[in-house]
């Protein structure tokens, strides 16, 4: 749920930049849904069965609560970064 709310910001932010920068905001939401998405998905499938497993035999809530949630802080890093990366670029219409 966090995840997908997440998503649904991180688009709507790339969109709201790429118009105040008059670039294509849709292709600049899709841009950041797909930043994000992918960050998330390795981290939840390389990452996450690793930490879940070292919860298992040693229970820590600090560490569980990493192994829950923190593909969101690793994808909004990521998108944090492409987003400053692509909108930092001078504008080619100009």
């Amino acid at each position: 749920m966090l995840g997908t709310i997440a998503a649904l910001l991180i688009a709507y932010w790339f969109y709201k930049t790429a118009e105040a920068k008059a670039k294509n905001p849709l292709s600049a939401a899709i841009l950041g849904f797909v930043v994000y998405l992918i960050p998330a998905a390795t981290w939840t499938f390389v990452v996450t069965p690793s930490i879940r497993n070292s919860v298992e035999h040693s229970p820590n809530f600090l560490l569980a609560l990493l192994a829950q949630y923190a593909y969101i802080l690793v994808a909004v890093a990521c998108a944090a970064f492409v987003h400053f990366r692509h909108f930092a670029a001078p504008n080619s219409n100009q």
